[in-house]
């Protein structure tokens, strides 16, 4: 009795689903993307035909509907086959299905089942955030032992059926090593695949090969003082001139009255303080990533916080503004990185 209190003392219980796979962040990343495209397009869709409805004058089927025979589909398959090989299907058809679907919220949650209820959009963005804050706190966790050996075992599957890339061979040894994988078991896993056949590195497509020439050319530019200076000046500008529009917003009473412009009107506040907290810190002291870091937390606080209220007063007519600020987002993140490695 008495080993087996302290055997369960020094392997406390974990739940047997929470076992992480290294293809986490792509394919949830995938499931937010397609989720988040579906609503997009669908709503541009029923805007361009002028809403049409699938039905007669007793019967409507909604495209809550196709969302669920979709999800549903997913499901099906996920608990029907072997992973790996349908996740990338469940993740596509998943991320459709449930921005089919919850596209209709407004419908759920008013009496009148009014698809147009202002603050729906809202409440999508809301939700969308909030998947997307759970799943990088999913990857921000350290990989265990456990989760190494079985990452593994998913790695041998694809061996098994000839379909085991030999990038994902190594990276399979490599979480062993750094998990410090030592069982037994966890030996026979990696003599395993060590001996796994694999496939040699295929001629990436059209399309991975335009995106990597891309993504090269961006990394290059970012490495490049002018782009620094850009940055320098593009923030700057932004600080100002989001700090007189909100200044004309304060001063002009009659024209902030709901509480949704009042909140959108606070987190902006917020949002610009980091920014010409920013702006000051680059022209006294010089330091661009401390300066950048300031720039960052306003861009996050207008994502994550002020945009929900934007939705909210402008509905999809917010969707311009959140575009621009995530490229800009984007810009200082590379910008970022290039300060890092010019440091380090």
């Amino acid at each position: 009795m008495t080993a087996a209190i302290s055997s369960t003392r020094r392997h406390p219980f974990r739940p047997r689903f929470a076992v992480r796979s290294t293809e986490l962040g792509p394919r949830c990343d995938t499931f937010l993307a397609v989720a988040v495209t579906s609503v997009l397009a669908n709503r541009l869709f029923l805007v361009i035909t002028g809403y049409p409805q699938l039905g007669n004058g007793t019967l409507h089927i909604s495209h809550a509907i196709w969302g669920a025979l979709m999800m549903g589909t997913a499901l099906i398959l996920a608990i029907s086959f072997l992973a790996p090989s349908t996740r990338w299907i469940v993740a596509i058809l998943g991320g459709a299905g449930f921005g089919w679907f919850i596209d209709e919220l407004g419908k759920f949650i008013t009496r009148e089942v009014n698809y147009f209820y202002q603050p729906t959009i809202a409440l999508i963005y809301m939700t969308f955030i909030a998947l997307y804050l759970v799943i990088r706190s999913l990857q921000r966790r350290a990989y265990t032992p456990e989760e190494g050996v079985l990452n593994g075992l998913e790695a041998l599957k694809a061996a098994a059926l000839g379909r085991l890339p030999e990038p994902e061979r190594r990276e399979a040894l490599a979480l062993l090593t750094a998990t410090n994988a030592n069982s037994g078991f966890a030996g026979e896993v990696r003599a395993l695949l060590e001996k796994a056949p694999s496939l040699e590195p295929r001629e990436p497509s059209l399309v991975v090969h335009w995106a990597e020439s891309l993504r090269d050319r961006y990394l290059d530019l970012a490495q490049h003082p002018r782009f620094i200076a850009l940055i320098d000046v593009l923030f700057t500008f932004f600080a100002v001139t989001a700090l007189l529009t909100v200044l004309s917003l304060a001063l002009d009473g009659p024209g902030v009255v709901t509480f949704t412009e009042r909140a959108g009107l606070l987190s902006s506040m917020v949002a610009n303080a980091c920014l010409i907290i920013g702006v000051v810190v680059l022209l006294r002291t010089h330091d661009r990533l401390r300066a950048y870091r300031w720039f960052d937390r306003g861009l996050l606080i207008t994502i994550f916080v002020t945009q929900v209220f934007v939705f909210a007063e402008e509905q999809l007519g917010g969707t311009v503004g959140l575009l621009l600020t995530l490229m800009v987002w984007g810009l200082l993140r590379g910008a970022m990185s290039a300060e890092r490695g010019r440091e380090a």
